[in-house]
C-alpha cells in the first residue's frame, strides 16, 4: 500500500498539519497567463469580458481531519502582490468591501465545492499592461483555530511577441465543478487539457499523453477502466479513487511542431484512513537560501491521530516542469534553501510505502 503528500507549505495546529493552497476557477479555454500585445495593446484573455473573469479561493488542506478548512470571514483579507503592508490591501477593512483603488480589478464572491462554501476574489479587470508586464501574486490571510496562515496564488503575465505556447488543465468533478479533490461526495476527476498560443487555443501537430509523477520520475499513464480513463485523443483523463492516493500529480504533455510541452496539476484523494504528516521543521514556504529544510515524516491514522508503525519513506525533489532534481530512500530528507533559489522553487513529493 502506497500514501504520498506534496509539500508546499504547511502549519502545525493540535498535532495537524494544514497545507495552504490557493484554487482558481477557470472558465473553459481560459486560463492564470495573461499575454499583452504591445501592437494592439491588448489583453489575452480579457480578464474584463464575464464570460473570462477567474476566481480564486483559499484551499488549507488538514491532514488531520481530511478536509478543506473553511477560513475565518472576520479576518479574512486579501492582498495585491504584498501580504505585509496594509496598502496592498484589496480590502478596506478586515472581512469587509473591496478598497476603491481595486474596484475596477476584483470583486468579492463565494465559491461552493463538495458542500462547502469558500470566501473567493473574483477577477474582473486585466492585470497587464504596457507599464505593468510583472507576474501578481494574489495573497489571503485569515485564522484557522486562532492561528494565521497565508496562502497565494500567481497570474503570469507575459509580453505576446511570437508564439508562447501553454498547456491549460481545467478540472472538474463528476457534477461538472471546478474541483481537484475526490472526496465522499466525489467519484472521479475530469482533467481536459489545450494546447494554447498567447492565450488562445490552438490545435496541436502531434500526440497528447498524460503522465503520473512517482518516485521513479515521471511514468505515462494508461487507459485502465474505472481507474485512469483516457479519450478525447488523450486531451482528456478521467481519474477514480484507485488512481490517487493522498496527494499527486499528473501532466499532461503534447507535441506541437516537434517541441514537447507539458504541464502538471495535483489532485488530492480524501476518502483514506491514513495520512502523512510530513514533519516539516520549519512552517513556512518562504524559504531563504541559508534555510535547510528537515522532513521527518510519519504515517498517522485519521480516527485517532495514533502514529502507525512500519512504513517506510521515499522523497523526490523536482522542479516546477516535472523533472527529477533528486530522490532518495530514508526516515528524514532535507532540502538546501540554496536548491530552491536555484531552480526558482521545488516541490517535494513524499511516498509512504507499507
Amino acid at each position: 500500500m502506497d500514501i504520498s503528500a506534496i509539500d508546499t507549505l504547511e502549519a502545525i495546529i493540535d498535532g495537524d498539519t494544514v497545507v495552504p493552497g490557493m484554487n482558481f476557477v477557470l472558465p473553459a479555454g481560459i486560463g492564470k497567463t495573461q499575454y499583452y500585445n504591445p501592437s494592439t495593446k491588448a489583453c489575452t484573455p480579457d480578464y474584463a469580458k464575464a464570460a473570462n473573469q477567474i476566481i480564486i479561493y483559499p484551499a488549507c488542506y488538514s491532514s488531520g481531519s481530511g478536509k478543506f478548512l473553511i477560513p475565518s470571514s472576520a479576518d479574512m483579507m486579501w492582498y495585491y502582490d504584498d501580504p505585509n503592508t496594509t496598502a496592498a490591501q484589496i480590502l478596506a477593512a478586515k472581512g469587509g468591501a473591496i478598497a476603491d483603488k481595486y474596484k475596477t480589478l476584483f470583486q468579492k464572491t463565494t465559491y461552493t465545492v463538495n458542500n462547502q462554501t469558500f470566501p473567493a476574489l473574483k477577477i474582473i479587470g486585466n492585470l497587464a499592461a504596457a507599464d505593468s508586464l510583472n507576474d501578481v501574486s494574489i495573497y489571503f490571510k485569515s485564522k484557522f483555530n486562532d492561528m494565521e496562515i497565508t496562502c497565494h496564488g500567481t497570474i503570469a503575465i507575459k509580453e505576446s511577441v511570437g508564439s508562447l505556447f501553454d498547456i491549460l488543465i481545467n478540472s472538474v468533478n463528476e457534477d461538472g465543478v471546478n474541483d481537484t479533490v475526490i472526496d465522499n461526495d466525489s467519484e472521479y476527476l475530469v482533467l481536459t487539457a489545450s494546447l494554447q498560443d498567447s492565450g488562445l487555443d490552438v490545435a496541436a501537430t502531434g500526440s497528447w499523453g498524460w503522465k503520473k509523477a512517482t518516485s521513479g520520475g515521471l511514468v505515462a499513464v494508461s487507459h485502465v477502466s474505472g481507474v485512469t480513463e483516457l479519450s478525447n485523443a488523450n486531451k482528456t483523463l478521467k481519474l477514480y479513487d484507485g488512481a490517487i492516493e493522498g496527494t499527486e500529480e499528473y501532466f499532461a504533455c503534447v507535441i506541437h511542431n516537434g517541441v514537447t510541452y507539458q504541464k502538471g496539476i495535483q489532485v488530492s484523494d480524501t476518502h483514506d484512513p491514513f495520512y502523512i504528516n510530513i514533519g516539516r521543521n520549519q512552517a513556512s514556504n518562504m524559504v531563504k537560501e541559508s534555510d535547510t529544510i528537515v522532513y521527518t515524516p510519519s504515517v498517522l491514522a485519521r480516527s485517532s491521530r495514533a502514529v502507525q508503525a512500519g512504513w517506510n519513506f521515499s522523497f523526490t525533489l523536482r522542479d516546477n516542469n516535472g523533472n527529477t532534481v533528486r530522490s532518495a530512500t530514508a526516515q528524514t530528507f532535507q532540502v538546501t534553501g540554496s536548491e530552491v533559489h536555484a531552480k526558482a522553487g521545488l516541490i517535494t513529493h513524499i511516498i509512504a510505502r507499507k
